[in-house]
């Protein structure tokens, strides 16, 4: 049998586990367990150490061959291959959690014959649930909150503790060992009905039923969660999986038991079903010289349910466009200013066809008077000549005019009328409305009495 290695990469510990070679009667297939705290590490990191230093023994079949780690979302994806590859290690194969706690539940039979499951699995960071159909291998729905989490147990007895004994904790690097402590509290309270556990920074003594009375409320929050998800499935979902380091907690099974109406299944080891799935899924890589390329579903979105070969749809990212963001932005920024040139022009034309043109609309039939500017200040009347009368016609200046030196004329004492005023300019699309012109009557003479 070929030495293989699962590794599941939790917040705060990296689980692994090797199949046992031995045969068994029970025909039961056993696994080697290690657990690797990772509360003051980076997991990802550690996760790669431990893998490099496992590699480099020899178990009772021989090396490794093949090794299998299980990544909870995208982001973890990439964590994990720039941890693997500071390690020159390429060796390996990413598979998501939810396949490979199907296929470890697959392997054990404890599925039976439900259909339609739902995955139940509370780690220290936060509370995935997922609903799995066995007979495609799809995940149909998935949601993940962090509203509820181990740590947030671990800090609430924390706070119940220090409360108790009066003790307000300033350190931050004490605070955090005091925490940890908590945490090894919590997972004792799981077989043990009360823990004390002395320390630096205090005693440590709580009851089981004191732990569930701080962990209630929070635990009731997520049963709505997995019902609200149960209600959006588009299949019926036959039974629900509790997997994880929280599922140890009998608080959780009980609360779910009565919410869900469903029934409950815990494997045994919850917290490790991850790491043995992806033992059974690690297959030796060919080409070692590079890292793994992500499955298809991490490269791109589909409308359709993902299936566990890859990532599910709700952990893929948006598929990225070839041009960049910006060059649309400049795109659609000279559209509009190209639009806005548009409708100044529009608006100027308008304006010039309503009477503010600088060329004459007509031009007179006979004059015996030249045609010059008109100035706009007032005009004198010169002494009647012998030339007869004549007509003289009004010509708005133009650019030619005005830079042509002025000339001299005779001009009649008659004074033609004043010119209307210009209508006002027409803007298209707006009613034509024409306002009438008002005469003002004369201002009234006052005669002063003369004394």
């Amino acid at each position: 049998m070929t030495e293989v290695l699962g590794v599941s990469v939790g917040a705060s510990a990296v689980r692994m586990a090797r199949p046992d070679a031995r045969p068994h009667n029970s025909g039961r297939l056993d696994f080697h367990h290690d657990t690797v705290d990772a509360y003051w590490d980076r997991a990802e990191e550690l996760a790669a150490e431990s893998i490099g230093v496992v590699l480099s023994q020899s178990g009772d079949s021989g090396p490794v061959q093949a090794t299998g780690v299980a990544y909870r979302d995208q982001q973890q994806f990439g964590e994990i291959q720039q941890a693997m590859a500071s390690q020159r290690l390429y060796n390996y194969r990413l598979v998501p959690e939810a396949r490979a706690a199907l296929q470890y539940l697959e392997a054990s039979g404890e599925l039976g014959h439900f259909g339609t499951i739902g995955l139940y699995d509370l780690g220290s960071s936060g509370l995935t649930i997922s609903v799995i159909d066995r007979g495609t291998g799809q995940v149909l729905l998935a949601e993940r909150t962090i509203d509820i989490s181990g740590d947030d147990f671990d800090r609430l007895i924390s706070d119940n503790q220090l409360a108790k004994q009066g003790v307000d904790i300033a350190d931050n690097q004490e605070l955090s060992q005091f925490t940890a402590r908590c945490r090894v509290a919590k997972e004792q309270l799981s077989t043990s009905g009360a823990v004390c556990l002395p320390g630096e920074g205090g005693v440590i003594l709580i009851s089981r039923e004191a732990f569930e009375s701080l962990v209630t409320v929070p635990i009731e929050y997520s049963a709505r969660l997995v019902r609200d998800v149960i209600g959006r499935s588009p299949k019926h979902v036959d039974a629900l999986v509790l997997i994880g380091g929280g599922a140890r907690i009998p608080l959780v099974e009980s609360i779910l038991g009565a919410w869900i109406g469903l029934p409950i299944i815990t494997p045994a080891d919850p917290e490790s079903v991850a790491a043995r799935g992806a033992a059974l899924l690690a297959t030796p890589v060919a080409d070692t010289s590079r890292p793994p390329t992500p499955p298809p579903a991490l490269r791109q979105s589909s409308s359709e349910p993902a299936s566990l070969s890859g990532a599910p749809d709700w952990l893929s990212p948006d598929p990225a466009s070839d041009k960049p963001i910006d060059s649309k932005r400049k795109v659609r920024g000279a559209v509009l200013v190209a639009g806005g040139l548009v409708a100044v022009a529009a608006l100027g034309l308008s304006l010039g066809y309503g009477g503010g043109s600088t060329q004459p609309t007509s031009a007179p039939a006979e004059t015996t008077a030249p045609i010059t500017a008109v100035p706009t200040t007032p005009r004198t009347t010169i002494p009647r000549t012998s030339a007869p009368p004549t007509t003289t016609t009004t010509v708005p200046p133009t650019t030619e005019a005005a830079q042509a030196p002025a000339r001299t004329y005779s001009e009649p004492d008659y004074v033609p009328p004043a010119a209307p005023a210009p209508a006002p300019p027409l803007i298209p699309g707006l009613p034509q409305i024409q306002l009438p012109q008002i005469q003002l009557p004369p201002p009234p003479v006052f005669q002063l009495p003369r004394f």
